[in-house]
């Protein structure tokens, strides 16, 4: 056999892999898990996360007399603070992230700004 027929087969096997991976480790794209209540429970984490972040660093900026800017935080911009790799696709589980940061810091930016700037 020739190195370029090894090569052929190799990359060949490689190609017919991969999909299989993806499928197994639930990165079908954009949010789509083999169990839709995995799927919602990811979201839930990712949104509860970023949430409770949210509320955090909302509350602080309105303490501290800052502008209303959820994105000036890290947090909100990294958005995968809890991801870990088993959970699937990291840019759905940002996007919940960044839904539950953006609720929370409103929530707790405008509560706190009623409060601290009297």
């Amino acid at each position: 056999m020739t190195k370029r027929s090894l090569a052929v087969g190799a990359l060949i096997t490689l190609l017919a892999a991969s999909p299989a991976c993806a499928q197994t480790y639930g990165y079908g794209g954009y949010g789509r898990y083999p169990d839709p209540r995995y799927g919602r429970e990811i979201q839930r984490q990712a949104f509860d996360r970023g949430y409770r972040e949210g509320l955090e660093q909302g509350r602080k900026d309105a303490r501290h007399n800052r502008d209303y800017a959820p994105m000036r935080h890290s947090e909100y911009r990294d958005g995968d603070d809890g991801y870990h790799r088993g959970d699937g696709d990291r840019e759905f589980y940002r996007r919940h992230y960044r839904q539950g940061f953006d609720v929370g810091y409103r929530e707790a930016f405008d509560r706190s700004v009623r409060y601290y700037r009297r």
